[in-house]
Order: C-alpha cells, then structure tokens, then sequence
C-alpha cells in the first residue's frame, strides 16, 4: 500500500488516488486508512531518547575501565539495542492501520514483529458503532477509539486512538445507510 499525506490523522483518500492492498476486490476503492495518532508514540520516542543519553553517560564513566576497543564494542551494542528498539516501535505504528473502503472494513493490528491480525467484515454486516473520546489530551486533541460490532458472530473491529473518530463514524454510517438503500432496491 501506498500513501504520500501526513500519517497522524485518519487519511480519507481521494478517488483519484491509487490506493491497493493486496486482498482489495476489483471494483473495491479505500476511503479512508486510519493509524493511531503520533502523541501515542511519545513514550517510546521518549524512551529511545533517554537510552541514548545513558548510553553516552555510560561511555564516558567506563573509559577509565575499558580498552578502547572494548568501549567501541559496548558502544556499538547499545546504539545497537536502541535503534532496533525504536525501528520495531516505529514498525509496529506504521502497520497497524484500519481501512474503510466502499464495501468492507478491514483492520490490521501488529502486536510483536511476527503476531498480527488481520480483521474484516463487510459494511452490511456492522450493527453498531461506537466510539469513546477519553482523557484530557483525547478530548483536546480530537483523538480516540471507533469500536465496530457485527451481526451473527462476534466479529469486532477496533481502530484505537485515530484522529477524529467522529469523522469515520460519520462515514460508516454514511457507507451503511447507501448499502441498505440498495439490500432495498434489490
């Protein structure tokens, strides 16, 4: 899949851009792709930070014990350990999205680099959606969870801490009613 917009708001895509995931039918258009907010990211960027600078403060109180290659080697590891940390956080952001398109609902949630799972349900069989908007930066900043339940089995579809989760309630909405007005017709 291919974007080019900002990644921190729910991206409703407009229908000339070309859009495709793998499993996407023929006539199937993506309307919008969701990605948790950035703010939710601080407290690894965060993390990565101050690693860092105790990886410098490291060095510099083992140089009176360790040869100067061995400090290389202690370096290296923790730069190491850091940037892998931060790489595998970033991943797991940058993957976990929700998509909305004219048929279905898909979520993709990655919990470790080789768990994942993979939710669909197509528009005619949501049955109710909700969505919570909590805490003080939730509510300033326009960010929370649309929750999607379906009729039959129990098939739940989470799109956690996207940017204005109104808006993509809105347009599931919108997506259902003009899917019941055709189940009509037909």
């Amino acid at each position: 899949m291919s974007e080019t917009t900002d990644t921190s708001e729910p991206i409703i895509v407009p229908p000339h851009a070309h859009v495709r995931f793998s499993s996407q039918h023929k006539d199937e258009e993506v309307l919008l792709i969701a990605r948790r907010v950035l703010m939710t990211q601080i407290p690894w960027i965060i993390n990565s930070v101050i690693l860092l600078l105790l990886t410098f403060f490291i060095t510099t109180f083992l140089q009176d014990i360790f040869t100067i290659n061995q400090l290389i080697v202690v370096t290296l590891f923790g730069f190491f350990f850091i940037f892998s940390y931060a790489w595998v956080n970033y991943l797991l952001w940058y993957f976990t999205i929700g998509l909305v398109t004219n048929e279905r609902i898909i979520d993709l949630d990655f919990y470790h680099l080789i768990y994942k799972e993979f939710s669909v349900t197509t528009i005619r069989q949501v049955s109710d959606i909700t969505t919570k908007v909590g805490g003080f930066l939730g509510s300033v900043l326009n960010f929370g969870d649309v929750f999607i339940k379906t009729e039959g089995f129990k098939q739940d579809i989470e799109f956690e801490d996207i940017a204005r989760p109104q808006d993509v309630v809105k347009l599931i909405n919108t997506l259902m009613q003009r899917n019941r007005g055709r189940g009509d017709e037909g």
